[in-house]
């Protein structure tokens, strides 16, 4: 274990000010912690240009939203100012078309600095407010806004972004706008979607107004070349309410880097823990990339969770995950050189308080049969088929007095159907949503379930050049995409690991629902 502890305060005493702040405004979401923040962390005053939308924006002003131009999906970079006497002249406003009852409108808001609070408004064309939302409904922050919205007809209607409260204050962000229902994730290289993806769960780490101690539980991070360590870390990083984040085996990529000086920010502050879990021993993670973690601003405490290879990896992590949180009865296991099996388990696994061990195809490792034995664990589930984990090997786990079930399909596509069908009807996760990552690269999938956890939908698998039927079949089966009345699907990786032809059929399976 390697250790790194606070600080001292006058490193950043320069750039930052503690000051008491009120904080008004309450709403988090289902799973996070209630954090009442008396004080908070105010940076230097900057400059924020006001954009060309603002003060006086109107219906007559609005942004267009062009599918033809942004593909149904838009990211906007938006500077906004307080208002709040003349809400409908100080929003940013966005006119949206749409030629189809029951289209979706999905809009969410993301801080990236500036001070206090969003709102989401949706008015039709007749200047109607017809939804309205303050507080995100998917991830554990108050101060970013989710709306989603089914139009009752087709026609014209705006989507509008406001400061909450408080007149004159600058506040920058970006506002991501679906029409559909799925928000694509991702970033320049699998380091920068990793980070994206934290960023969109914890953005408002850095936001003064919403105070200190605030973030994830804590930062994971894996060898994002190889999978082998973090097949197990995902029920982990889940249950810990962290994030998973890559880096290389030798060097930390810049990505990484900012990211995790930014998600422990408003922890380190507070005195909390800003923990790094680094999952591997040196050969997939180097001493050296380990003193990079160390050294970086904001992080308390750095320790290796790793075996002499990926099996007592996986009991180390395990071992780690019933010290903080516990577990049942259950243990998930899963072959330890096959990827997609192991990573469609991790979400589900999270919500049975399970962990998630590794075997060989043909035998268990003595270190895995040892930890069952010894945390009192009466059920093995087994994902995947008979040519990823052996009859042989339930033989044995039967053999040794455990129940064991198998969790598979015909291939990996069906086995992640299986495994998300387990979740649903065992452990009530939302049949009507889902992450969707590659089916054919580990590396976003391998950063997916904390999404699955917060959002409560199951992660599926996706061939690249089009959407794999089985995750149609899937939702056929359900009742459909979004028929939960919300909707949190968000597809994780660029065009190069999800091909905008398979994005878009999942952006549109809403379509179907009434077929």
């Amino acid at each position: 274990m390697a250790g790194h502890w606070r600080k001292p305060i006058s490193v950043l005493a320069a750039a930052v000010l503690l000051v008491a702040l009120a904080v008004p405004g309450t709403g988090f979401a289902a799973k996070a912690a209630k954090h009442a923040p008396a004080t908070g962390l105010k940076p230097a005053v900057a400059s924020y240009p006001e954009d060309a939308f603002e003060p006086d924006d109107t219906t007559a002003t609005a942004t267009v939203f062009n599918p033809a131009v942004h593909g149904n999906t838009w990211t906007s970079n938006r500077t906004i100012h307080g208002y709040y006497d003349q809400i409908e002249d100080g929003g940013d406003w966005v006119k949206i078309t749409v030629d189809t009852t029951g289209t979706p409108i999905w809009a969410e808001t993301e801080y990236v600095s500036g001070f206090y609070d969003s709102y989401l408004r949706i008015y039709d064309a007749n200047g109607g407010e017809v939804a309205s939302d303050d507080d995100s409904d998917v991830w554990p922050d108050t101060y970013s806004s989710s709306i989603y919205y089914e139009a009752p007809k087709p026609g014209v209607y705006y989507v509008v972004a406001e400061p909450y409260d408080y007149d004159n204050y600058p506040f920058a962000y970006k506002l991501h706008i679906t029409v559909g229902d799925a928000r694509r994730i991702w970033g320049v290289n699998r380091y920068a979607t990793a980070a994206n993806l934290s960023k969109t769960m914890w953005d408002n780490t850095t936001n003064p107004w919403y105070g200190t101690g605030y973030g994830p539980g804590c930062i994971v991070v894996a060898n994002g070349l190889n999978p082998a360590d973090a097949l197990a870390a995902g029920s982990f990083a889940a249950r810990m309410d962290g994030v998973l984040l890559l880096t290389n085996p030798t060097m930390l990529p810049a990505e990484t880097k900012a990211e995790i000086e930014r998600a422990c920010e408003s922890l380190y502050w507070n005195g909390d823990d800003a923990k790094v879990y680094v999952l591997g021993g040196p050969a997939s993670v180097s001493d050296a990339v380990l003193k990079q973690l160390e050294d970086l601003r904001n992080v308390n405490e750095v320790e290796r969770l790793g075996g002499l290879n990926r099996f007592e990896t996986a009991v180390e992590i395990a071992d780690e995950l019933c010290d903080e949180v516990g577990h049942g009865a259950v243990a998930y296991l899963v072959n330890g050189y096959q990827w997609p099996d192991a990573l469609a388990a991790g979400p589900v696994a999270s919500y049975e308080h399970a962990p998630v061990l590794m075997t060989k195809a043909s035998a268990v490792p003595t270190v895995t049969m040892q930890w069952l034995e010894d945390h009192g664990i009466t059920d093995v589930r087994i994902i995947g088929g008979t040519a990823v984990v052996s009859d042989a090997v339930k033989q044995a786990l039967v053999d040794a007095g455990y129940d064991v079930g198998r969790i598979a399909g015909n291939n990996r596509y069906e086995t992640a159907v299986a495994v998300a069908q387990l979740g649903v009807d065992m452990f009530s996760m939302d049949p009507s949503i889902a992450a969707l990552a590659s089916g054919e690269d580990f590396a976003d999938a391998m950063v997916a379930a904390p999404v699955s956890w917060y959002t409560g939908g199951p992660l599926l698998l996706t061939k690249k050049a089009a959407l794999s039927q089985e995750v149609k079949d899937y939702f056929d089966y359900y009742g459909g995409i979004g028929s939960g009345g919300w909707c949190g699907c968000y597809v994780i990786g660029g065009p190069g690991a999800i091909s905008p032809a398979a994005y878009n059929e999942f952006r549109d399976l809403w379509k179907h629902v009434n077929d």
